[in-house]
Protein backbone atom coordinates (compact mmCIF):
# COMPACT_ATOMS: atom_id res chain seq x y z
CA UNK A 1 0.00 0.00 0.00
CA UNK A 2 2.79 2.29 0.87
CA UNK A 3 4.63 1.68 -2.25
CA UNK A 4 1.46 2.34 -4.32
CA UNK A 5 0.90 5.64 -2.50
CA UNK A 6 3.92 6.38 -3.04
CA UNK A 7 4.32 6.14 -7.13
CA UNK A 8 0.36 7.71 -6.97
CA UNK A 9 2.19 10.54 -5.47
CA UNK A 10 4.84 10.61 -7.32
CA UNK A 11 3.01 10.69 -10.72
CA UNK A 12 0.89 13.27 -9.85
CA UNK A 13 4.10 15.34 -8.64
CA UNK A 14 5.31 14.48 -12.23
CA UNK A 15 2.22 15.82 -13.72
CA UNK A 16 2.34 19.24 -11.29
CA UNK A 17 5.96 19.90 -11.74
CA UNK A 18 5.36 19.70 -16.09
CA UNK A 19 2.44 21.94 -15.68
CA UNK A 20 4.93 24.61 -13.73
CA UNK A 21 7.73 24.66 -15.87
CA UNK A 22 5.66 24.93 -18.66
CA UNK A 23 3.63 27.83 -17.45
CA UNK A 24 7.45 28.84 -16.28
CA UNK A 25 8.84 28.80 -19.32
CA UNK A 26 6.29 30.81 -20.90
CA UNK A 27 5.43 33.28 -18.75
CA UNK A 28 8.86 34.51 -17.84
CA UNK A 29 10.17 34.42 -21.65
CA UNK A 30 12.28 31.85 -20.52
CA UNK A 31 12.92 30.14 -24.69
CA UNK A 32 13.72 32.26 -27.52
CA UNK A 33 11.61 32.97 -29.79
CA UNK A 34 13.70 30.87 -32.85
CA UNK A 35 13.30 27.82 -30.32
CA UNK A 36 9.10 27.30 -30.80
CA UNK A 37 10.16 26.28 -34.21
CA UNK A 38 11.68 23.44 -32.62
CA UNK A 39 8.82 22.55 -30.02
CA UNK A 40 6.42 22.36 -32.79
CA UNK A 41 8.53 19.54 -34.95
CA UNK A 42 8.78 18.01 -31.27
CA UNK A 43 5.12 17.94 -29.82
CA UNK A 44 3.63 16.63 -33.13
CA UNK A 45 6.38 13.82 -32.79
CA UNK A 46 5.37 13.43 -28.98
CA UNK A 47 1.42 13.28 -29.50
CA UNK A 48 2.12 10.70 -32.55
CA UNK A 49 4.66 8.83 -30.27
CA UNK A 50 1.75 9.15 -27.67
CA UNK A 51 -0.93 7.60 -29.33
CA UNK A 52 1.18 4.82 -31.17
CA UNK A 53 1.73 3.74 -27.58
CA UNK A 54 -1.80 4.60 -26.40
CA UNK A 55 -2.52 2.02 -29.45
CA UNK A 56 0.28 -0.37 -28.52
CA UNK A 57 -0.91 -0.65 -24.64
CA UNK A 58 -5.05 -0.87 -25.96
CA UNK A 59 -6.17 2.25 -24.30
CA UNK A 60 -8.64 3.72 -26.00
CA UNK A 61 -10.12 6.81 -24.03
CA UNK A 62 -5.63 8.45 -23.87
CA UNK A 63 -6.09 7.55 -28.02
CA UNK A 64 -9.09 9.59 -28.32
CA UNK A 65 -8.42 12.17 -25.94
CA UNK A 66 -5.07 12.83 -27.44
CA UNK A 67 -6.48 13.49 -30.75
CA UNK A 68 -7.43 16.74 -29.44
CA UNK A 69 -4.06 18.32 -29.00
CA UNK A 70 -3.41 16.99 -32.35
CA UNK A 71 -6.25 18.26 -34.19
CA UNK A 72 -6.03 21.54 -32.82
CA UNK A 73 -1.84 22.06 -33.42
CA UNK A 74 -2.50 20.96 -36.65
CA UNK A 75 -5.30 24.05 -37.03
CA UNK A 76 -3.18 26.19 -35.66
CA UNK A 77 -0.04 25.15 -38.02
CA UNK A 78 -2.07 24.88 -41.10
CA UNK A 79 -4.14 27.50 -40.99
CA UNK A 80 -4.60 28.15 -44.55
CA UNK A 81 -4.60 24.39 -45.75
CA UNK A 82 -7.06 23.22 -43.82
CA UNK A 83 -9.21 26.73 -43.90
CA UNK A 84 -8.91 29.37 -46.12
CA UNK A 85 -8.41 31.77 -43.32
CA UNK A 86 -8.29 30.28 -40.02
CA UNK A 87 -10.08 32.98 -37.68
CA UNK A 88 -7.58 33.62 -34.38
CA UNK A 89 -11.01 34.89 -32.49
CA UNK A 90 -12.93 31.58 -33.74
CA UNK A 91 -9.82 29.22 -32.48
CA UNK A 92 -10.19 30.81 -29.25
CA UNK A 93 -13.38 30.59 -28.50
CA UNK A 94 -14.13 26.93 -29.83
CA UNK A 95 -11.32 25.05 -28.98
CA UNK A 96 -12.08 25.20 -25.12
CA UNK A 97 -15.17 24.29 -25.58
CA UNK A 98 -14.63 21.51 -27.95
CA UNK A 99 -12.09 20.25 -25.74
CA UNK A 100 -13.94 20.69 -22.48
CA UNK A 101 -17.31 18.79 -23.54
CA UNK A 102 -14.91 16.23 -25.87
CA UNK A 103 -12.91 15.17 -22.09
CA UNK A 104 -16.33 15.12 -20.49
CA UNK A 105 -17.88 13.24 -23.06
CA UNK A 106 -15.01 11.10 -23.85
CA UNK A 107 -14.20 10.17 -20.32
CA UNK A 108 -17.80 9.45 -18.87
CA UNK A 109 -17.75 5.91 -21.32
CA UNK A 110 -15.54 2.81 -19.64
CA UNK A 111 -12.32 1.51 -20.72
CA UNK A 112 -13.08 -1.53 -22.76
CA UNK A 113 -9.92 -1.30 -24.54
CA UNK A 114 -9.20 -0.09 -28.66
CA UNK A 115 -9.71 -2.74 -30.53
CA UNK A 116 -13.34 -3.24 -29.24
CA UNK A 117 -16.83 -2.09 -30.34
CA UNK A 118 -17.03 0.06 -27.12
CA UNK A 119 -13.49 1.41 -28.16
CA UNK A 120 -14.21 1.81 -31.88
CA UNK A 121 -17.69 3.88 -30.30
CA UNK A 122 -15.44 5.86 -28.31
CA UNK A 123 -13.17 6.94 -31.59
CA UNK A 124 -16.08 7.06 -33.77
CA UNK A 125 -17.56 9.63 -31.37
CA UNK A 126 -14.51 11.72 -30.74
CA UNK A 127 -14.35 12.19 -34.75
CA UNK A 128 -17.54 13.10 -34.55
CA UNK A 129 -16.41 15.69 -32.09
CA UNK A 130 -13.83 17.27 -33.94
CA UNK A 131 -15.05 16.74 -37.26
CA UNK A 132 -17.86 19.37 -35.43
CA UNK A 133 -15.18 21.50 -34.18
CA UNK A 134 -13.63 21.72 -38.18
CA UNK A 135 -17.38 22.73 -38.86
CA UNK A 136 -17.28 25.39 -36.15
CA UNK A 137 -13.78 26.63 -36.76
CA UNK A 138 -14.86 27.27 -40.50
CA UNK A 139 -18.01 28.95 -40.74
CA UNK A 140 -17.67 30.45 -37.44
CA UNK A 141 -20.08 34.08 -37.68
CA UNK A 142 -20.92 37.28 -35.59
CA UNK A 143 -23.79 35.19 -34.15
CA UNK A 144 -22.18 32.58 -32.87
CA UNK A 145 -19.07 34.97 -31.30
CA UNK A 146 -22.28 37.11 -29.43
CA UNK A 147 -23.66 33.63 -28.50
CA UNK A 148 -20.64 32.18 -27.18
CA UNK A 149 -20.02 35.47 -25.22
CA UNK A 150 -23.47 36.09 -23.49
CA UNK A 151 -22.52 37.02 -19.79
CA UNK A 152 -23.89 34.56 -17.89
CA UNK A 153 -21.25 35.44 -14.35
CA UNK A 154 -20.19 37.75 -12.33
CA UNK A 155 -17.76 40.57 -14.01
CA UNK A 156 -15.43 39.41 -11.36
CA UNK A 157 -15.36 35.84 -11.89
CA UNK A 158 -15.47 36.53 -16.12
CA UNK A 159 -12.81 38.16 -15.77
CA UNK A 160 -10.15 35.62 -14.89
CA UNK A 161 -10.93 33.98 -18.07
CA UNK A 162 -9.87 35.44 -21.66
CA UNK A 163 -12.70 33.24 -23.03
CA UNK A 164 -16.26 33.13 -22.93
CA UNK A 165 -18.41 32.48 -19.86
CA UNK A 166 -20.05 29.09 -21.10
CA UNK A 167 -16.72 27.89 -21.99
CA UNK A 168 -15.04 28.88 -18.37
CA UNK A 169 -18.58 27.16 -17.34
CA UNK A 170 -18.09 23.65 -19.56
CA UNK A 171 -14.61 23.49 -18.45
CA UNK A 172 -14.89 23.95 -14.75
CA UNK A 173 -17.78 21.45 -15.20
CA UNK A 174 -15.28 18.60 -17.50
CA UNK A 175 -12.50 19.00 -14.76
CA UNK A 176 -14.87 18.31 -11.80
CA UNK A 177 -16.38 15.52 -13.59
CA UNK A 178 -12.87 13.80 -14.58
CA UNK A 179 -11.34 14.64 -11.78
CA UNK A 180 -13.96 12.90 -9.64
CA UNK A 181 -14.68 9.97 -11.70
CA UNK A 182 -10.71 9.66 -12.09
CA UNK A 183 -10.30 9.31 -8.02
CA UNK A 184 -12.42 5.93 -8.84
CA UNK A 185 -9.01 4.10 -10.62
CA UNK A 186 -5.77 2.78 -9.56
CA UNK A 187 -3.89 3.01 -13.27
CA UNK A 188 -2.34 6.27 -14.28
CA UNK A 189 -3.97 6.28 -17.75
CA UNK A 190 -7.04 6.59 -15.92
CA UNK A 191 -5.66 9.11 -14.05
CA UNK A 192 -3.66 11.34 -16.87
CA UNK A 193 -6.69 12.53 -18.72
CA UNK A 194 -7.33 14.91 -15.56
CA UNK A 195 -3.83 16.85 -15.72
CA UNK A 196 -4.19 16.78 -19.70
CA UNK A 197 -7.24 18.75 -19.53
CA UNK A 198 -5.74 21.35 -17.19
CA UNK A 199 -2.78 21.47 -19.52
CA UNK A 200 -5.05 22.30 -22.51
CA UNK A 201 -7.33 24.45 -21.05
CA UNK A 202 -4.48 26.77 -19.50
CA UNK A 203 -3.61 28.10 -22.85
CA UNK A 204 -7.31 28.10 -23.95
CA UNK A 205 -8.45 29.63 -21.47
CA UNK A 206 -5.92 31.70 -19.99
CA UNK A 207 -3.33 32.67 -22.11
CA UNK A 208 -4.37 32.45 -25.94
CA UNK A 209 -1.29 32.51 -27.66
CA UNK A 210 -0.50 30.04 -29.85
CA UNK A 211 2.87 29.10 -28.98
CA UNK A 212 1.61 28.21 -25.38
CA UNK A 213 -0.99 25.91 -26.71
CA UNK A 214 1.56 23.97 -28.07
CA UNK A 215 3.57 24.26 -25.73
CA UNK A 216 1.17 22.86 -23.28
CA UNK A 217 0.57 20.28 -26.00
CA UNK A 218 3.86 18.54 -25.85
CA UNK A 219 3.17 19.11 -22.10
CA UNK A 220 0.03 16.83 -22.19
CA UNK A 221 1.84 14.03 -24.76
CA UNK A 222 4.54 13.77 -21.82
CA UNK A 223 1.74 13.10 -19.38
CA UNK A 224 0.23 10.88 -21.05
CA UNK A 225 3.47 9.07 -21.66
CA UNK A 226 4.36 8.88 -18.69
CA UNK A 227 0.99 7.60 -16.97
CA UNK A 228 1.48 4.46 -20.08
CA UNK A 229 5.02 3.89 -18.40
CA UNK A 230 3.69 4.27 -14.93
CA UNK A 231 1.18 1.50 -15.75
CA UNK A 232 3.52 -0.34 -17.88
CA UNK A 233 5.66 -0.66 -14.70
CA UNK A 234 2.95 -1.68 -12.79
CA UNK A 235 1.75 -4.70 -14.87
CA UNK A 236 5.46 -6.10 -15.04
CA UNK A 237 6.34 -5.25 -11.44
CA UNK A 238 3.94 -5.07 -8.88
CA UNK A 239 1.40 -7.98 -7.83
CA UNK A 240 -2.50 -7.38 -8.84
CA UNK A 241 -4.01 -8.79 -5.88
CA UNK A 242 -1.95 -7.47 -2.74
CA UNK A 243 -0.39 -4.29 -4.36
CA UNK A 244 3.65 -5.08 -3.46
CA UNK A 245 6.29 -5.73 -5.67
CA UNK A 246 6.53 -8.75 -7.22
CA UNK A 247 8.84 -11.65 -8.32
CA UNK A 248 9.83 -9.92 -11.80
CA UNK A 249 11.03 -6.61 -9.41
CA UNK A 250 12.82 -9.00 -6.85
CA UNK A 251 14.44 -10.80 -10.17
CA UNK A 252 15.73 -7.09 -10.83
CA UNK A 253 16.82 -6.42 -7.65
CA UNK A 254 19.21 -9.38 -7.27
CA UNK A 255 21.06 -7.73 -10.44
CA UNK A 256 22.04 -4.84 -8.17
CA UNK A 257 22.66 -6.20 -4.76
CA UNK A 258 25.96 -6.26 -3.41
CA UNK A 259 27.79 -8.30 -0.99
CA UNK A 260 26.05 -7.29 2.47
CA UNK A 261 22.10 -8.30 2.43
CA UNK A 262 20.17 -11.11 3.95
CA UNK A 263 16.94 -13.02 2.31
CA UNK A 264 13.99 -14.32 4.03
CA UNK A 265 11.18 -16.39 3.04
CA UNK A 266 7.83 -16.03 4.52
CA UNK A 267 5.00 -18.84 3.35
CA UNK A 268 1.59 -18.60 5.47
CA UNK A 269 0.83 -21.84 7.77
CA UNK A 270 -1.77 -23.97 6.46
CA UNK A 271 -3.04 -22.19 3.68
CA UNK A 272 -4.33 -24.67 1.59
CA UNK A 273 -6.39 -26.08 3.76
CA UNK A 274 -7.69 -22.28 4.96
CA UNK A 275 -8.61 -21.96 1.33
CA UNK A 276 -10.15 -25.05 0.50
CA UNK A 277 -12.42 -24.60 3.94
CA UNK A 278 -13.27 -21.02 3.17
CA UNK A 279 -12.74 -20.62 -0.54
CA UNK A 280 -10.84 -18.58 -2.68
CA UNK A 281 -12.06 -14.92 -2.37
CA UNK A 282 -11.71 -15.30 1.51
CA UNK A 283 -7.72 -16.98 0.64
CA UNK A 284 -7.12 -13.98 -1.40
CA UNK A 285 -7.88 -11.42 1.61
CA UNK A 286 -6.03 -13.25 3.69
CA UNK A 287 -3.21 -13.11 1.25
CA UNK A 288 -3.92 -9.39 1.23
CA UNK A 289 -3.90 -8.96 5.19
CA UNK A 290 -0.37 -10.79 5.10
CA UNK A 291 1.08 -8.80 2.49
CA UNK A 292 -0.36 -5.50 4.49
CA UNK A 293 1.28 -7.02 7.87
CA UNK A 294 4.34 -7.82 6.10
CA UNK A 295 5.13 -4.41 4.77
CA UNK A 296 5.09 -3.22 8.33
CA UNK A 297 8.51 -4.92 8.82
CA UNK A 298 11.91 -2.94 9.86
CA UNK A 299 15.15 -3.08 9.44
CA UNK A 300 13.98 -1.57 5.67
CA UNK A 301 13.01 -4.55 4.67
CA UNK A 302 11.66 -4.72 1.23
CA UNK A 303 8.50 -7.03 0.79
CA UNK A 304 7.63 -9.05 -2.54
CA UNK A 305 5.50 -11.71 -2.90
CA UNK A 306 7.01 -14.58 -4.41
CA UNK A 307 4.58 -17.01 -5.68
CA UNK A 308 1.26 -18.25 -3.91
CA UNK A 309 1.29 -18.25 -0.75
CA UNK A 310 5.18 -17.25 -0.30
CA UNK A 311 6.62 -13.71 0.47
CA UNK A 312 10.47 -12.68 0.10
CA UNK A 313 11.71 -10.16 2.64
CA UNK A 314 15.16 -8.50 1.28
CA UNK A 315 17.67 -6.65 3.64
CA UNK A 316 20.36 -4.38 2.87
CA UNK A 317 22.27 -5.11 5.58
CA UNK A 318 25.09 -7.80 6.81
CA UNK A 319 23.19 -7.13 10.70
CA UNK A 320 21.95 -10.67 11.14
CA UNK A 321 20.76 -10.62 14.50
CA UNK A 322 18.55 -7.33 13.82
CA UNK A 323 16.90 -8.99 10.74
CA UNK A 324 15.63 -11.80 13.42
CA UNK A 325 14.53 -9.25 15.42
CA UNK A 326 12.54 -7.42 12.61
CA UNK A 327 11.45 -10.89 11.53
CA UNK A 328 10.15 -12.31 15.05
CA UNK A 329 7.82 -8.52 16.07
CA UNK A 330 6.58 -9.23 12.49
CA UNK A 331 5.46 -13.13 13.16
CA UNK A 332 4.20 -12.31 16.25
CA UNK A 333 2.05 -9.54 14.96
CA UNK A 334 0.83 -11.76 12.26
CA UNK A 335 0.31 -14.20 15.54
CA UNK A 336 -2.04 -11.58 17.21
CA UNK A 337 -3.85 -9.94 14.82
CA UNK A 338 -5.71 -12.87 13.56
CA UNK A 339 -8.57 -12.69 10.85
CA UNK A 340 -11.94 -12.58 11.23
CA UNK A 341 -14.57 -14.07 8.43
CA UNK A 342 -17.76 -13.25 8.15
CA UNK A 343 -20.59 -15.07 7.07
CA UNK A 344 -22.51 -14.60 4.51
CA UNK A 345 -25.43 -16.92 5.25
CA UNK A 346 -29.20 -15.65 3.87
CA UNK A 347 -32.18 -17.60 5.03
CA UNK A 348 -34.54 -17.94 1.69
CA UNK A 349 -38.20 -17.10 3.78
CA UNK A 350 -38.23 -14.14 5.31
CA UNK A 351 -38.10 -14.46 9.11
CA UNK A 352 -40.36 -14.43 11.83
CA UNK A 353 -38.13 -13.24 14.48
CA UNK A 354 -35.83 -9.98 13.65
CA UNK A 355 -32.42 -11.79 13.24
CA UNK A 356 -28.98 -10.82 14.30
CA UNK A 357 -26.31 -9.52 12.35
CA UNK A 358 -24.30 -12.22 10.07
CA UNK A 359 -22.16 -14.51 12.46
CA UNK A 360 -18.63 -13.65 12.19
CA UNK A 361 -15.67 -16.17 13.10
CA UNK A 362 -12.21 -15.10 13.73
CA UNK A 363 -9.43 -17.55 13.00
CA UNK A 364 -5.86 -17.83 14.12
CA UNK A 365 -2.97 -16.93 11.18
CA UNK A 366 0.69 -17.61 11.34
CA UNK A 367 3.70 -17.88 9.10
CA UNK A 368 6.80 -19.56 9.11
CA UNK A 369 10.19 -18.15 8.17
CA UNK A 370 13.33 -18.98 6.76
CA UNK A 371 16.38 -16.68 7.16
CA UNK A 372 19.53 -16.55 5.09
CA UNK A 373 22.79 -14.68 5.02
CA UNK A 374 24.92 -13.18 2.22
CA UNK A 375 27.68 -15.60 2.03
CA UNK A 376 31.32 -14.93 -0.50
CA UNK A 377 30.95 -17.06 -4.31
CA UNK A 378 27.40 -17.07 -3.59
CA UNK A 379 24.92 -16.00 -5.82
CA UNK A 380 21.46 -14.25 -4.52
CA UNK A 381 19.57 -17.06 -5.70
CA UNK A 382 21.61 -19.84 -4.00
CA UNK A 383 20.95 -17.75 -0.93
CA UNK A 384 17.41 -17.74 -1.46
CA UNK A 385 17.13 -21.25 -1.75
CA UNK A 386 19.04 -21.43 1.41
CA UNK A 387 16.49 -19.35 2.85
CA UNK A 388 13.68 -21.55 1.13
CA UNK A 389 15.50 -24.50 3.06
CA UNK A 390 15.46 -22.80 6.13
CA UNK A 391 11.55 -22.20 5.72
CA UNK A 392 11.39 -25.95 5.30
CA UNK A 393 12.61 -26.39 8.75
CA UNK A 394 10.90 -24.32 10.47
CA UNK A 395 7.57 -25.70 9.10
CA UNK A 396 9.30 -29.10 10.36
CA UNK A 397 9.75 -27.56 13.51
CA UNK A 398 5.84 -26.99 14.47
CA UNK A 399 5.42 -23.94 12.14
CA UNK A 400 5.06 -20.00 13.46
CA UNK A 401 8.73 -19.68 14.00
CA UNK A 402 11.62 -18.33 12.39
CA UNK A 403 14.87 -20.61 11.69
CA UNK A 404 18.00 -19.07 10.58
CA UNK A 405 21.09 -20.87 8.40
Amino acid sequence: MNLMLEKFSSFHTLCVGLIVFALTLFHFSLLPSYSYYFIWQSTFVFLLIALGLSVYFNKSKLFVLLLFPLFFCLSLAFPTSLFEKLSVTAFWHIAPLSTAIGYLVIYALKERGLFSPFGLVRTLLGIFFLVGSYGALKYFSPEMLVALNHPILHPRISGISNSGDFALIISAIALLFVFGISRLFSVQSQKAPFWMLIAQLIPLLFLHDKNSFVLFALTTSLIAMAALAHDAYRMAYIDTLTGILGRRALEEAFLRLGSRYHLAMVDIDHFKKFNDTYGHDIGDDVLKLIATTLLEVKNKGKVYRYGGEEFTILFHTSKHETCILALEEIREKIAKRGFIIRSNDRTSKTPKKEQKTPSTKQVKLSVSIGLASARKGKTPHEILKSADEALYRAKESGRNCVISV
